[in-house]
C-alpha cells in the first residue's frame, strides 16, 4: 500500500520520538492503532452493505455468465469453420 522502506521508517519513528517523547508515544501509537482499526471496520461494513443493498453478487454471476457465452460462442464459431474446410 504504501512504499516506505526502512530508513524512511526509521526517520519517521525518530522524528515522533522526538517530538512525542518518550512517554507519549506508545499510547500515541496505540491510539492511533485503534483508530485505524475502528476506520478499516467502518469501511469494510459500509463495503458489504452497499454490495448486498446492489446486489452487487448477482452483476458478478451475471457477467460471469455473459463471458462464458461469449466464449462458448467463438468456439463454437471457430469448430464450424474448421468442420466447413475439411
Amino acid at each position: 500500500m504504501f512504499d516506505i522502506g526502512l530508513l524512511e521508517l526509521f526517520l519517521v519513528v525518530l522524528v515522533s520520538l522526538i517530538i512525542l517523547g518518550p512517554n507519549r508515544l506508545p499510547e500515541v501509537v496505540k491510539s492511533s492503532a485503534k483508530t485505524l482499526k475502528w476506520f478499516k471496520k467502518i469501511v469494510e461494513n459500509t463495503k458489504r452493505e452497499i454490495s448486498v443493498n446492489i446486489g452487487l453478487d448477482q452483476i458478478y454471476q451475471d457477467i460471469h455468465n455473459e463471458e462464458i457465452l461469449k466464449d462458448a460462442k467463438l468456439n463454437d464459431k471457430s469448430h464450424s469453420k474448421k468442420e466447413g474446410k475439411a
